[in-house]
């Protein structure tokens, strides 16, 4: 008798422990986001050895399966074949390509004014209580530049464009930031 009410017991507490254990919404949204760093991450390596995008400057951020390319190539081309790499990656569910064709040649100063100007905009957006823990990707060419990645509202998506277009040397702006899919 003992020893039936003893697995009985044992039996309902393995069951209760096992129903606790049962992936929830927060444990998937873990889970994917590792997969969504592991995509994002493969995807970066495809385009580093592919020899046509190495050189380009672009930005992969990832959701859900949904991978996000911004920034600057030289030839549309160049942004078809970053496509294509990214879409050969698995995991990958479909491939929003954001990227921007850059408006000449390079020039050495050019680059060097592109380099600081995002430097300054990434600054101003970390010092912005608003802004500073948001993904955003921030790429310039030619003065002008591109804000790309997630944030939460509207307005902070707003305030990121503000900020970006008040530094020195900053031509034009092109928010390309969307908001936060919900989990």
């Amino acid at each position: 008798m003992r020893t039936k009410a003893g697995i009985a017991i044992a039996a309902v507490l393995a069951a209760a422990a096992l129903a606790g254990c049962a992936t929830g919404p927060a444990y998937e949204s873990n889970a994917e986001a590792v997969d969504d760093a592991t995509i994002t991450a493969n995807v970066k390596a495809a385009l580093l050895q592919d020899p046509e995008t190495r050189g380009s400057n672009i930005s992969v951020n990832t959701v859900h399966g949904d991978v996000e390319l911004s920034g600057f190539v030289n030839t549309r081309e160049e942004g078809s074949e970053a496509t294509h790499d990214a879409n050969r990656v698995a995991g990958v569910r479909a491939v929003n390509n954001r990227l921007q064709i850059n408006g000449g040649g390079p020039v050495l100063s050019r680059a060097t004014d592109d380099r600081s100007i995002s430097e300054e905009v990434r600054s101003a957006l970390a010092s912005n209580p608003e802004t500073q823990s948001s993904r955003i990707e921030v790429n310039t060419s030619e003065g002008v530049v591109q804000l790309a990645g997630f944030v939460n509202t509207e307005d902070e998506r707003a305030t990121a464009g503000n900020i970006a277009s008040s530094v020195q040397g900053v031509r034009r702006v092109d928010n390309d930031l969307r908001l936060s899919p919900a989990d």
